[in-house]
Order: C-alpha cells, then structure tokens, then sequence
C-alpha cells in the first residue's frame, strides 16, 4: 500500500485530511479517496479504469462536480488521467506528489508521527522536619519550644497530613499552629470535659491543653464505658 492511503479509509467511509482540503477543496478531496478505494480494492498501482457513474455512487456528487474536481486534481498533480471514452476515465494515483506536497515522510509505508512532549513539572517531595530543625523555626517565630515538641508528636501520629492530604510545607503547619497559639488562652491545671469539648477541633489547642495536663500531673485513661478521660496521678 503506499503510503498516503494512510490518509483515506479503503472501506465505507472517508477520512478527509483537512490540509488537503484546504488545498484542493472538499469536493476534490472526496474524489481522490474514492479513487484511492477504488485503486485499493482493483490491487493496482498503476493506471485502473473507474466511470464518472461509479465515482457518483461513492460520493453522490453530480457529473459536473465530478469532471471539475478531476480537473483539479489533475492540475494540482495528484492523478494522472486518460479519457477514454464518455464517462469512463483510466486513472493514476500519484501518491508521491501527495506527499512532496504536504511534506510527509513516510517510512515502512507507515507514517511516524513526532510529538513534542512538555516537560515534567518537579515537584519537591516533602521532607519531614526534624525536633531540632522544628525547634530551631519556633525560635524564630518567638514561641517556645515546647510547642514544637507538641506539634511534632502530634503530626507524628498523623502521618503529616493535613486532614487528609499529605503535608506540602512543614514551616508553613508552623506558622498555622503559631497562630492558633496565640487565639488560645491560658489552661486551668485540672481537667474539665467542657473545655477539652470546645477546643476538640483545634488540634493545636487539644494537644496544648493535653500536655498542660501532664505536666500538672494527669493522664489519660479510656474505658468502654466513658471512652477517653483524665484522672490526677496519686502522689505517695
């Protein structure tokens, strides 16, 4: 097969190649692949005889249109033509100057297409912070350290997720727990439900009120009954 067959179905339907239509017209190109099914199914690469009757049947285009589209593919070099008698035609497909005229390299009778592929984006890949690179931020920030041991042992058990997607920056979680910080107000030194209630969705202020309760000497406990609750370590 050569190859700018490629271009055209050889069974029940056309494929239009929209750079050729452009060249030649829609209805020119309409009969070039018919001719080009009809050389197909005739095996020959040389001339093959058709009638202006069959190509009607292909396309439905009337004996005018026809005679002037093969005009025009005869003039722009596409097909060789003898007229043989009314309304018979023996025919040449050139399909060399098909594809010197759109420039189409063809190799193996089959047709590589070059695609220019965009470059990947990098995206860095998170790094989880150490205690001591988590520290040293909390110092810039002014805070104490103790809240970076908190917030680290608490994204610790967290996977680093924010919610549910994975952490992107860890200094900017910093800053955010920073701010939280700073809304928060100062802990009673026993454990009451009605506030470990109100602060439950700000796991900040969870965590410091938690670890404010075991520097002053609690711990959690959980039983099926009540679930997770606090309760003062007895001192001997």
């Amino acid at each position: 097969m050569n190859s700018s067959k490629l271009f055209f179905s050889p069974s029940e339907y056309f494929i239009l190649n929209k750079d050729l239509i452009k060249k030649i017209g829609i209805e020119p190109t309409i009969i070039l692949c018919s001719l080009i099914n009809t050389e197909e199914l005739k095996k020959n690469n040389d001339y093959f005889l058709t009638t202006i009757a069959y190509i009607g049947s292909e396309t439905t285009l009337s004996n005018f249109r026809i005679k002037n589209g093969i005009n025009k593919l005869y003039k722009a070099k596409f097909i060789d033509v003898i007229v043989k008698d009314e309304g018979r035609l023996s025919v040449k497909i050139l399909h060399d100057n098909i594809l010197n005229t759109f420039a189409i390299k063809k190799s193996n009778n089959i047709f590589k297409k070059t695609t220019t592929q965009k470059p990947k984006l990098k995206h860095n890949r998170f790094k989880k912070p150490t205690i001591k690179e988590l520290n040293n931020y909390f110092i810039e920030l002014g805070i104490n350290t103790d809240e970076s041991d908190i917030m680290f042992d608490y994204y610790q058990s967290k996977g680093w997720k924010v919610g549910k997607a994975p952490m992107k920056c860890w200094k900017s979680a910093a800053r955010n727990w920073a701010r939280r910080l700073s809304k928060t107000t100062e802990f009673p030194d026993y454990y009451d439900k009605k506030i470990e209630k109100q602060i439950c969705d700000d796991p900040t202020a969870l965590s410091r009120y938690h670890n404010h309760l075991k520097k002053n000497g609690w711990e959690s406990i959980y039983s099926p009954s009540s679930g997770t609750t606090w309760r003062k370590i007895k001192t001997t």
